[in-house]
C-alpha cells in the first residue's frame, strides 16, 4: 500500500500528468486510491477544484495527507486489520518470516503483514523460539486475534512464559474476547490476586480464565457456607490450589470433612498446608496407613493426642518414597500391598451400603403394604 500511494505522487511530481487536464488527473488519482483502500482520499481528490492554480496545491496538500496516513496506519495496522482469515495468513507465511530473521537480535526483514506482527509480538518481551510455539497452537487462528488476547494478558500482569504455558494448556484462551477476560481479571482481583499468584494459577490452572463464572461463584459459596472458611482463607485456598475449581462440589466437600473430622485438622492448618493440592485417595492412603502403624492419631475434642502426629504439611508434601522410609518407616513394598488391600476394603463397604440401602427400601416398601 505504500508503495503504490508514494509511487504516484512521485510520478506525479516527476512532471508525467503535464498533458493532463486537473479533473482527469483527479480522477486517475482516485482510482489507484481507492484500489490501494483510501477510499475517503479518493472522494476528496476527485472533488477538488480543477483550475491550474488551486489543483496542484490541493494536490499537494493531499500528497501529505495520504504519506501521514499511511505511517499511522503501518502503526496501528495489528489492531486495524480485519479479524476475517486469509489466505495469506497461515502458519508457513509466518514461519518464513521468522526464518528471515534468524538470531533473536535481528529484526524480520519482511515488511509484510507477518512481519509487523512479529515486531509487535517481540517489542512485547517474547524470543523468536516463545514466537514459534505461540503461532503452533491453533495455527489457523487470525494472527490479529491472537495478539489481541496475549496484549490483554500482559496487560494483567502475566509474564511471557506464563501466556505461553497457559495457552498451551487451555488452547481457548486464544478465542476469548478482550472484554471477557478484563471481566474475568475483575473477578479475580476480588479474591485480592496479586500479579504472583495470577502468574501462579494461569500456568497450575488456565482454565480459571474460560470458566463459567457461576462456577466459581458456587465453589466460592461452598468453601465459605458450608466448610465455614473465611473469605481471607478462600482467597489464598484459590491462590495456592486453584484446582478446586475443577474438582466436582461433592467430592470437593467430602476432601474438607474427611480434613476436618476424619484427621482432626482445623481450618488454618488445611489453608497453610495446601491441603486440596494432594488427591484426597492419596491422603487417605498415607493416613490411614499411619494410623494403622501406630504413628497417628486422630485429636480428641481438645485437639490433643497420646503421640505426636507428623505435621499435614510434611505428611502430604512427602514424595512417596520419603514418606514410606522417612514418615512410615516401613518398604515400598509393604505400602503398594496396603494401597491394594484398603482399596478392596472400600469395594466391599460400599457394595455393602449399596446392599443394605436396598434391603432398607424393600423392607419400607413391604411396611407401607402391610399397612394398607
Amino acid at each position: 500500500m505504500r508503495r503504490s500511494g508514494l509511487f504516484l505522487f512521485g510520478r506525479l511530481e516527476g512532471r508525467e500528468f503535464r498533458g493532463m487536464r486537473g479533473l482527469e488527473l483527479g480522477r486517475l488519482c482516485g482510482q489507484v486510491l481507492q484500489r490501494s483502500s483510501f477510499a475517503s482520499l479518493a472522494g476528496q481528490l476527485a472533488s477538488l477544484n480543477s483550475s491550474a492554480i488551486g489543483f496542484p496545491w490541493s494536490l499537494w496538500r493531499l500528497g501529505c495527507r495520504l504519506v501521514g496516513t499511511i505511517s499511522d496506519q503501518s502503526e496501528t495496522s495489528l489492531c486495524l486489520a480485519s479479524s476475517k482469515p486469509d489466505s495469506s495468513d497461515g502458519p508457513q507465511k509466518f514461519l518464513e518470516t521468522l526464518t528471515s530473521s534468524p538470531t533473536e537480535n535481528q529484526r524480520p526483514v519482511n515488511p509484510s503483514h507477518f512481519g509487523k506482527v512479529v515486531d509487535s509480538f517481540l517489542d512485547m518481551g517474547f524470543s523468536h523460539a516463545q514466537i514459534k510455539e505461540l503461532f503452533s497452537v491453533q495455527p489457523r487462528l487470525p494472527s490479529q486475534a491472537r495478539l489481541a488476547v496475549v496484549s490483554e494478558l500482559l496487560l494483567l500482569g502475566l509474564s511471557t512464559d506464563s501466556i505461553l504455558k497457559a495457552i498451551q494448556k487451555n488452547t481457548e484462551l486464544l478465542r476469548m474476547s478482550p472484554e471477557r477476560l478484563k471481566n474475568r481479571a475483575d473477578l479475580l482481583r476480588k479474591f485480592n490476586f496479586q500479579e504472583g499468584s495470577l502468574n501462579h494459577i494461569v500456568i497450575h490452572c488456565p482454565s480459571i480464565f474460560t470458566l463459567p463464572e457461576r462456577r466459581i461463584e458456587a465453589v466460592k459459596d461452598l468453601l465459605m457456607e458450608k466448610c465455614l472458611f473465611t473469605v481471607q482463607q478462600v482467597s489464598k485456598i484459590l491462590q495456592t490450589c486453584p484446582n478446586v475449581l475443577l474438582e466436582d462440589l461433592d467430592d470437593l466437600e467430602y476432601t474438607f470433612q474427611f480434613a476436618y473430622y476424619r484427621m482432626g485438622v482445623k481450618h488454618r492448618e488445611i489453608v497453610n498446608s495446601g491441603f486440596f493440592q494432594t488427591s484426597l485417595a492419596d491422603i487417605k492412603n498415607r493416613t490411614i496407613f499411619l494410623e494403622r502403624l501406630g504413628l497417628y492419631q486422630t485429636p480428641d475434642k481438645k485437639g490433643q493426642t497420646q503421640i505426636v502426629n507428623p505435621k499435614l504439611k510434611t505428611l502430604i508434601r512427602a514424595s512417596e518414597t520419603d514418606f514410606v522410609t522417612k514418615i512410615a518407616c516401613s518398604t515400598i513394598e509393604e505400602y503398594e500391598i496396603f494401597k491394594k488391600l484398603l482399596a478392596r476394603e472400600e469395594e466391599q463397604k460400599w457394595n455393602e451400603d449399596g446392599t443394605l440401602e436396598v434391603e432398607l427400601s424393600d423392607l419400607e416398601s413391604d411396611e407401607e403394604s402391610d399397612t394398607k
